[in-house]
């Protein structure tokens, strides 16, 4: 039940059991009143005739009795009236009498109720002689009756039967009227608990619905005002905590929106720079298309990327990085019209669509662009910087099906641009030979990570054999990667590794070969001497420069139990040119772990003859170019005796490759090169064949089978 319901129950129920045991006591009251009314009347009747009775009894007169029994009769009430005399002898009688005659002869000559049934009462009184007091003595012989008459005086009696019709009715009207004093008194109780509770539970109601609004989101809900006491104090209460909290939720709805509308900016620009980012420039770059689709509009999209800005970053931190970024993004700004769209797509590469705009036109603006960054100095510090911008163009037409596509010819010329020698523009043209060569470059990459996920990678072997006497026996040999195609076919390292070094896919591969490689060792340390095996593994220069490569060797040495000394990791000096100071640090770290170094395709560029000293490998592999001709070109034999006479005076072993010749092999060791290898001595095999070969020739000759190939002295 409701509070409502409640409250008027409340007021009710107390009135309602008052007014019914009030009714009750007055029903019960008036019934007996009633009862006692009739008895009186029927008794006043009966004491009325007895006296009058009394001369016509004493006389025999029956006409004056019946007379007056006829006058009784016109009593609304009687029923019957008997007269009777002493000897039960009826003298009058008026009406019809319901008790019989034995019952009123022997009950007659009572006073009072005689007898009653469910409509009458029977009343009855003796008739006694009067007396005179004449004299003043009194006669002791007469006997008192048993009821304290004095039977002498005792004459008949009288018998009144009285209708109890009309008391039943009054008695019934009387319960009527107590019914309806009772229900119109229930009823007047009823409307004003009503009114009252209605006075007390309206405004609790109206509170009740306002905190249902509150409740469904209606801040504003509020209550009337129109109470006082407590109810009042309520009200006020709600409206003014209704108010706080629309105050609350405005402020905190504020709040949000500035917050949305902050983390939607951040979503779409860039916190550097405050340029939007490359998701927006894509959104927007879509929208530019449709434009170029559906109403025929030219557009041409830009990709700038910063020249010589890793130098910054290297030299001064990424403080001044950061910096130069902000300073550049402000020169590109003021170069660009306001319509144009400018984003900073990542690292130092930024995007530029240029609306509504001819190839033509694009390419000046875009050249008066990078004359400013090339002519913009960067001052940090004690240090001045000057950097470029390799810019790639490509067109917005009907021709082209989609953003991605643009977004890769605009990348793919920004990238021809840096290829052909950086601050310059290169305009996206199909069939562009620099352009086919990079998407030839991306779609190797591609085949060159499902290769690594899918197990296409091969290894090859070749032996590096002694060719003088004393330079050490035992099993060398180097490895080779290769890579199997979807289709079964085996590609060449030259036709894929350009690719995995221009997207940063050497390190994986060069941690396949050090585990392969790795494997096969243990094979043959099971079968062979652990002093008498070296085998060499050409590393990149992306995995020379990355202290984690160390890791990773030390892991696979322990993992697979291989004595460091049998590995040694080769890298060409071109690489070691480029990054020398990392370079060294490598070079130091695979000392510290026992591995062996060899300075690769040395030769090439002489002016790494000064590295010697920092980078004092343990082998030289003498530059194949300069081997192959050393035989028939003078200068190539004389710079071959150079760099064997440096390497023996440093106590550095010199190797030749691609000795394919038998009179390059003859030269070589007239030279005293220590070790060759090439086609003349056997040529690269699948590492699998050229282990079970090995394990073979152990089985038969031992440790010391490997001294020169087989068929050759």
């Amino acid at each position: 039940m409701g509070i409502r319901q409640r409250a008027v129950l409340l007021a009710l129920v107390p009135a309602a059991l008052i007014a019914s045991a009030l009714a009750f006591y007055y029903s019960f009251h008036g019934l007996a009143t009633l009862d006692a009314e009739l008895q009186r009347r029927g008794m006043t009747i009966v004491q009325y005739l007895a006296p009058a009775s009394e001369y016509g009894v004493i006389s025999g007169n029956g006409s004056s009795l019946q007379a007056l029994a006829q006058a009784a009769m016109q009593q609304p009430d009687v029923r019957a009236v008997v007269i009777a005399d002493s000897r039960g002898r009826v003298l009058a009688i008026s009406g019809r009498t319901t008790i019989q005659a034995d019952v009123l002869e022997r009950e007659g000559k009572s006073e009072g109720l005689l007898a009653s049934g469910p409509d009458w009462f029977a009343y009855g009184a003796p008739i006694l002689r009067s007396r005179l007091e004449i004299d003043d003595f009194q006669d002791f012989n007469l006997s008192p009756r048993p009821n304290g008459a004095v039977s002498a005086d005792l004459v008949g009696h009288v018998y009144v039967e009285i209708s109890s019709g009309e008391l039943r009715q009054r008695k019934i009207e009387l319960l009527l009227n107590t019914l309806l004093i009772l229900l119109g008194g229930l009823l007047v109780t009823a409307i004003m608990a009503m009114r009252l509770v209605r006075s007390v539970t309206r405004p609790v109601q109206r509170l009740v619905q306002a905190v249902g609004q509150m409740a469904g989101g209606n801040l504003e809900a509020r209550v009337a005002q129109s109470s006082g006491g407590e109810l009042g104090d309520l009200e006020h209460g709600f409206n003014h905590m209704a108010t706080r909290l629309q105050d609350l939720h405005d402020t905190m709805q504020e709040r949000i929106a500035d917050a949305t509308a902050q983390l939607a900016h951040q979503a779409s620009h860039d916190p550097l720079t405050g340029l939007i980012n490359r998701r927006e420039f894509e959104r927007r770059g879509e929208a530019a298309l449709l434009s170029a689709r559906d109403e025929g509009e030219r557009h041409v999209l830009c990709f700038v990327d910063l020249d010589r800005f890793k130098i910054v970053n290297d030299t001064s931190g990424h403080g001044a990085g950061d910096e130069l970024l902000r300073q550049i993004t402000h020169l590109l700004q003021q170069r660009v019209r306001s319509h144009d769209l400018l984003a900073r797509l990542g690292g130092d590469e930024f995007g530029i669509l240029l609306e509504n705009c001819s190839l033509e036109d694009a390419t000046q603006v875009m050249d008066a662009l990078r004359q400013a960054v090339e002519a913009y100095r960067f001052a940090w510090g004690d240090h001045v910087f000057s950097i470029g911008a390799s810019i790639g163009l490509v067109v917005i037409d009907r021709q082209v099906k989609s953003l991605v596509e643009a977004m890769a010819a605009a990348d793919q010329a920004c990238y021809a641009a840096k290829e052909l020698g950086r601050n310059r523009i290169h305009v996206f043209q199909v069939g562009d030979q620099e352009l086919s060569r990079r998407q030839g470059e991306m779609d190797w990459a591609s085949r060159i990570a499902t290769a690594l996920e899918e197990k296409r990678l091969l290894l090859y072997a070749q032996p590096v054999v002694p060719l003088v006497t004393g330079a050490g026996a035992g099993l060398r040999f180097e490895v080779f990667l290769r890579l199997l195609s979807e289709q079964g076919e085996m590609v060449m390292p030259e036709t894929f590794l350009p690719a995995a070094e221009r997207f940063d896919l050497m390190p994986a591969l060069d941690k396949w070969v050090i585990e392969a490689a790795c494997l096969g060792l243990r094979r043959l340390l099971e079968r062979g001497s652990q002093h008498q095996l070296l085998c060499a593994i050409n590393l990149s220069a992306q995995s020379a420069t990355r202290p984690e490569m160390l890791h990773y060797i030390g892991a696979q040495l322990a993992r697979h139990g291989i004595p460091p000394a049998a590995l040694c990791f080769e890298l060409t000096e071109a690489a070691a040119s480029h990054n020398f100071s990392e370079v060294v640090s490598f070079v130091q770290g695979l000392r510290h772990l026992g591995c062996g170094f060899a300075l690769d395709d040395f030769g090439s560029g002489l002016s790494t003859f000064t590295h010697l000293r920092t980078l004092p490998p343990d082998y030289v592999k003498i530059g194949g170019s300069l081997v192959r001709d050393m035989a028939d070109d003078r200068i190539s034999l004389t710079l071959v005796r150079a760099i064997h006479d440096i390497t023996r005076q440093m106590g550095v072993m010199a190797v030749a490759e691609n000795v394919d010749r038998a009179d390059t092999f003859a030269a070589l060791r007239e030279v005293g090169i220590e070790y060759g290898q090439g086609h003349w001595f056997e040529s690269p095999r699948p590492f699998e064949d050229w282990l079970s070969g090995c394990e073979e020739r152990f089985a038969k000759h031992g440790e010391g089978f490997y001294t020169l190939a087989p068929g050759r002295s």
